[in-house]
């Protein structure tokens, strides 16, 4: 079997319509924006009325217990574990543990790594063995840290390298707390760099956020609002992957079938939908592999991601897809459809063989070059339909489009039928 990389007439691979570092900085800027806030609203902590003053003690574990609930209800263990990591560098200090110098200085450099630590890892859920071994590790590092401070390690630490060990910022963060802070996030950037998801963008921010916490422990209530913010981070990740597995296709990054509904509803009194699908498309698969099939698919999804006339793109189950056009009619989306249709007949694909380099700069050099036997070309049927006053509702005119797409490829395909 044949793998396959995408071109048009160029070595470079095909990208996909999803890029995921994009994905990954759209994640990271909300996390980003919700520590900056955080951080603009510390000096107005003190202004909260005297009968809300118990929020400041209360709301860090309101926020934790908060998170804590999201992430066992969409079991997910990675944002379960780092709460409970944050659960407990709160509750030392709500218990006045903090105030010995080793102590902090053990917290301010074991929950950072903690934190850098669980974004590794892989998401396997909470309520299956995998938790419960991941629960245990992270008791006996618990256990671990807190025998070196009890034994009088980090002390005798601090006597032999002071330096390491002095305050920054005229703080109480210690310099080796801090270079734990900024290594755990590092660590955690690079998972995010490569998995690109919600939740690796909050344990980057929350590790940023803890540190943050760890440098205005002296102001009052800044170490709490702090977690908080953590917590906060955490909690928005999770939402965020949710959202992601329920309305966005995970092969394609298009919107899927819920998110067209959902689409659907939101739809005026004009309008128009396209049905889309992949020619012999069966027939990819078969000769090529499922693997050649997905890649098909996914460079047909970046052609429509790019509609023009504001039309929106959503994979509606197979090879099939939809593409919405509000406000428009369909003799304003057929040029854009057109266009479409002609620019997915003129992509080429260069199937690699077996013994073909992938990433490397010799494959990188013969990319582009294969005979013209190893190139694969595909096309697209394209039916349309628009609201009018005899058909009003959005699946009225979804069939509508179905049929017109059932025309296109019963007159030979490739083409576009109203």
């Amino acid at each position: 079997m044949q793998a396959v990389s995408v071109t048009n007439g160029s070595p470079e691979p095909f990208v996909g319509p999803t890029n995921g570092r994009l994905r990954a900085a759209r994640f990271l800027g909300v996390h980003v924006a919700l520590l900056v806030a955080a951080l603009v609203a510390t000096p107005f902590l003190r202004l909260l009325p005297a009968e809300l003053a118990g929020l400041h003690h209360f709301g860090p574990f309101i926020a934790l217990a908060l998170a804590g609930a999201i992430a066992l209800s969409f079991n997910r263990s990675r944002a379960a574990i780092a709460i409970a990591c944050l659960a407990g560098a709160y509750g030392l200090h709500a218990g006045g543990s903090l105030r010995s110098e080793d102590a902090f200085t053990a917290v301010f450099v074991a929950v950072p790594l903690l934190l850098a630590g669980i974004s590794l890892l892989r998401e396997r859920g909470v309520f299956n063995r995998y938790g419960i071994r991941r629960l245990a590790v992270l008791g006996g590092v618990v256990a671990f840290v807190a025998a070196t401070v009890s034994n009088g390690t980090w002390a005798w630490l601090a006597g032999a390298h002071p330096a390491l060990f002095e305050p920054v910022f005229g703080g109480r963060l210690s310099l080796v707390a801090m270079l734990a802070v900024v290594l755990a996030a590092a660590g955690a950037a690079w998972s995010l760099w490569t998995r690109t998801t919600s939740i690796d963008a909050a344990l980057v921010l929350s590790v940023l956020a803890f540190g943050t916490g760890g440098l205005l422990f002296d102001l009052t209530h800044g170490y709490g609002w702090m977690i908080g913010t953590a917590a906060a981070c955490i909690t928005v990740g999770v939402l965020q992957d949710a959202y992601r597995l329920a309305f966005v296709d995970e092969l394609t990054g298009l919107g899927g079938r819920r998110a067209l509904n959902e689409k659907l509803l939101t739809l005026g009194d004009r309008y128009t939908i396209a049905m889309v699908d992949v020619d012999h498309f069966k027939h990819v698969n078969d000769d090529f592999g499922h693997d050649t099939g997905d890649q098909v698919l996914r460079m047909i999804a970046a052609h429509l991601s790019r509609a023009g006339g504001g039309g929106r793109a959503y994979r509606y189950g197979g090879e099939e897809f939809a593409v919405v056009f509000p406000g428009k009619t369909v003799r304003d989306a057929v040029p854009h459809l057109e266009a479409l249709r002609t620019s997915v007949e003129d992509y080429r694909m260069q199937l690699r063989g077996e013994d073909r380099p992938g990433e490397s700069d010799e494959g990188r050099v013969r990319r582009g070059h294969g005979s013209r036997s190893n190139i694969l070309k595909v096309t697209i049927s394209i039916g349309v339909a628009e609201r009018d006053t005899r058909h009003q509702d959005p699946d009225q005119v979804l069939r509508l489009a179905d049929q017109a797409l059932y025309r296109a490829k019963n007159r030979g395909r490739n083409r576009l039928s109203r």
